[in-house]
């Protein structure tokens, strides 16, 4: 009888045991995003200003989006008097629209969810999160614009007249990466290419040529998937 006791109770503890692992292996795992803002390239812009920034993913086994991070001037279409700027970070606008739905650009009276919405940061390093499916496998992209960076080849007045009504500058550079969502693993985008200078498009742009400062304002940008 005490033999069975213990047979029985020692099942019980083994699949108590199996139970917990199988629960942890269905717990969310945490996305963590970092990088180094360089102040000397985004002063040097005509108006000074930290760049806007998005960070988002994508499940690769569904498609869905999700939005980790944007600064305030996107995420609420508070740009100093304009009613919007369709070139700040239209990469991420597009995946936006997707996300959540909808049409058109975030405005003061429609903002972006408040949980994603972050100051437009002076920090040298910058650093946002995302809770995600333990396993699985995260396109990651991560969009960045500085305005009024002109150069020779983005510049306020193009050879054949066309004016940069926006104060672009370079268009928004976006990097991508993939990742598992396993503790431990980590990861470092690649330049994957910009967007339109002069107008809302939502398509990227895979030619990189004419684009130079606007490499060196984001350094050191890293992603790590650890425990919660």
């Amino acid at each position: 009888m005490g033999r069975k006791i213990f047979y029985l109770l020692a099942t019980m503890a083994a699949v108590l045991a199996l139970t917990r692992i199988g629960l942890a292996d269905k717990e969310p795992v945490k996305l963590s995003f970092t990088f180094d803002q360089d102040r000397q390239v985004y002063e040097e812009s005509d108006y000074g200003e930290p760049p806007q920034v998005a960070i988002w993913i994508e499940d690769l086994s569904n498609g869905s989006i999700r939005t980790a991070y944007v600064t305030y001037r996107t995420a609420t279409g508070d740009f100093y008097g304009k009613v919007e700027c369709e070139v700040s970070l239209p990469f991420w606008i597009a995946a936006y629209r997707r996300e959540f739905g909808m049409e058109g650009f975030p405005t003061p009276r429609e903002t972006a969810p408040d949980a994603i919405t972050a100051a437009t940061s002076r920090e040298m390093t910058v650093s946002a999160e995302i809770e995600v499916t333990r396993g699985k496998s995260y396109v990651y992209f991560i969009e960045m614009n500085v305005a009024g960076d002109f150069n020779a080849a983005f510049p306020l007045e193009s050879a054949d007249g066309r004016l940069d009504y926006h104060g672009n500058g370079q268009p928004s550079l976006i990097y991508s990466g993939h990742i598992l969502a396993e503790p431990g693993d980590s990861a470092s985008p690649e330049p994957y290419g910009r967007t339109d200078q002069y107008q809302y498009t939502g398509e990227i742009i895979r030619d990189l040529r004419g684009m130079d400062n606007a490499f060196e304002c984001l350094k050191n940008i890293l992603v790590i998937c650890t425990e919660k």
